[in-house]
């Protein structure tokens, strides 16, 4: 068990790291730190929740941990811009809060581990919060203050309260941490570390720019929403592209999606992310 438990406060080192570098500090191996960790984390939770449930220890954190894996996916997701990635954190931060709520009422009806299920409930609030900041939904700001109000209120009654510091926790306390550094962490800068190569515009693929300004637009920053919009356009058109065989038989409907966006951004009123391909998820 105690081998386990290493191994699993490892991987959640692994995915912290990645996370750092992907809103902080970037440095090489920070995408392969984070997908690491999260593989990890879904392979060995489960199997600790199961020796959980066997000794009959620690049951209700590890349930905690079990069903924050599609969140954690979603969020892994979002930040390698895979598809379906919104899909999982929108279903992931529900089922995470509802299931926390449900912890707390049972704790304080049977009277066990309460500040425990306080921080659950945290958890579940904070992953409510970073689905409404990543996909840009009215009440976002707001549900940020909130979040960080209802983290200090959370740790100040565990302090106070003197709950023992198990594995477990630690690990739903790294989960709080990795929310915190989302919130934290502009969602424009994220992208921008991880995909855009400011000294080297012909290396940039074209809708890296274009999904660029579609963050910035809706982080009311318009002016480098027209600025990126525009490189995206003037790639797309650079034969010195590095992905320019790549886009090149769907020049044509790039240009177009690309225009209409210039033009509802022009407007004022850019409310869509469309996509010439199919493959790509709005």
């Amino acid at each position: 068990m105690k081998i386990l438990k290493y191994i699993l406060l490892f991987s959640f080192a692994l995915a912290l790291l990645g996370l750092v570098s992907k809103t902080l500090i970037p440095y090489r191996g920070g995408n392969e730190f984070l997908i690491l960790g999260v593989l990890l984390m879904a392979m060995l939770i489960p199997i600790y929740s199961l020796v959980a449930l066997i000794k009959k220890k620690h049951r209700i954190e590890s349930a905690m941990m079990l069903i924050s894996i599609p969140l954690i996916f979603g969020i892994l997701f979002k930040l390698m811009r895979w598809p379906f990635g919104n899909q999982m954190t929108i279903i992931g931060s529900q089922i995470l809060l509802l299931v926390s709520i449900g912890i707390l009422i049972y704790s304080i009806t049977k009277k066990i581990k309460i500040p425990e299920s306080i921080l659950f409930v945290t958890i579940g609030f904070c992953s409510l919060t970073y689905c409404f900041k990543t996909l840009f939904w009215p009440g976002s700001k707001e549900l940020i203050i909130a979040a960080f109000l209802t983290i200090a209120g959370s740790l100040f009654i565990i302090l106070k309260k003197k709950a023992v510091f198990s594995t477990s926790k630690i690990v739903l306390g790294i989960i709080i941490l990795l929310f915190t550094l989302s919130f934290l962490t502009k969602e424009s800068t994220l992208f921008q570390t991880s995909y855009i190569d400011l000294l080297n515009p012909e290396s940039n693929h074209p809708e890296d720019y274009y999904n660029y300004a579609w963050i910035l637009y809706n982080e009311g920053d318009t002016t480098k929403a027209k600025t990126n919009l525009q490189y995206a356009i003037n790639e797309l058109n650079n034969p010195d592209n590095e992905f320019s065989d790549m886009v090149s038989k769907n020049r044509d409907n790039y240009l177009e999606v690309f225009g209409a966006a210039m033009n509802m951004l022009n407007n004022n009123n850019w409310n869509t992310l469309d996509w010439p391909d199919p493959t790509f998820e709005n």
